[in-house]
């Protein structure tokens, strides 16, 4: 079953990097194209998935939800701007904290309805009226269905991102070839002279944080290349009543080699995705901070 689930993951990724230009999100109407490979979840003829970008002052992302298939119209926040476009730039570029009047305002949004497309970027108090798209599908409670959901879950971390969004970024292990691929492409990161990863260290102690870089660097790749001849790289999917763990190994340039164990609980006919919790089997960073 593993490598079917495999096959399953990578021809998710594919037709996303097929679908993904740069930073945009290339799309005509919707992203209903992003269910294709995940043939075991279902919805709905009456609706179409689709996806709209989410904002912080320090990041960005893109989120799903289903609108109606003949929606036109545009889905319009306020329909008086609670911040001049003066007062949204110092928002998101000195991190300006909104007063306890314009909390309130924005806090308020119009309703939305799937009778609207949602064409402008949202954000924390926007965001919050667009329903779960999760209560539109049906999952069926198989090793597949759930993989397949699990996937779905992730795709906020392989569609475009902005900013801190990118320590989203993961390179995932769906087959040996990914693993062999990950061992091709970071042997060098592990090419750090002993006096490179004292300052690195030195950096990370500097901010209170404990250093990720391990003086034995070679073993480190060393035991990265032992994963390769490893079946538990390939994802899985273990079954238990009404609930159920997804297994997946992927590389992180700020986390290293690690695994993501991912809980799911069957709600009605659909499922309810758990944040995963991460198992650093190699720890590496790069060094970088956005």
């Amino acid at each position: 079953m593993g490598a079917i689930l495999g096959e399953i993951g990578c021809r998710f990724r594919s037709n996303i990097e097929n679908h993904i230009k740069d930073y945009e999100l290339q799309k005509e109407d919707d992203v209903e194209w992003l269910l294709g490979p995940l043939d075991a979840i279902i919805h709905s003829p009456e609706i179409v998935l689709d996806a709209f970008q989410y904002e912080t002052p320090w990041e960005s992302w893109y989120e799903l939800y289903f609108h109606n298939k003949d929606a036109t119209q545009a889905y319009v926040a306020y329909n008086e701007p609670f911040m001049t476009p003066e007062r949204r730039k110092r928002v998101r570029n000195s991190f300006y904290l909104l007063t306890e009047d314009e909390k309130k305002k924005a806090s308020s949004p119009n309703s939305y309805s799937k009778d609207l497309l949602i064409k402008e970027t949202l954000n924390v108090f926007t965001a919050k009226v667009v329903p779960s798209f999760w209560d539109e599908i049906v999952v069926p409670f198989t090793e597949v269905g759930i993989w397949q959901a699990v996937l779905l879950n992730e795709t906020i971390a392989l569609f475009p991102k902005g900013w801190h969004a990118n320590y989203l970024e993961k390179t995932y292990v769906f087959s040996k070839a990914d693993m062999q691929k990950i061992v091709d492409d970071k042997k060098s990161k592990y090419e750090y002279t002993d006096e490179e990863i004292e300052k690195l260290n030195a950096y990370w102690r500097f901010l209170d944080m404990t250093p990720h870089f391990d003086q034995n660097k070679k073993s480190n790749y060393d035991r990265l290349v032992s994963y390769l001849d490893r079946e538990d790289i390939i994802p899985s999917v273990e079954i238990n009543g009404d609930k159920a763990v997804a297994s997946y190994c992927y590389w992180s340039e700020w986390s290293g080699f690690c695994r993501a164990s991912v809980p799911v609980e069957r709600r009605g006919q659909s499922v309810s995705v758990g944040k995963a919790k991460k198992e650093v089997l190699i720890a590496y960073d790069c060094g970088i901070c956005y």
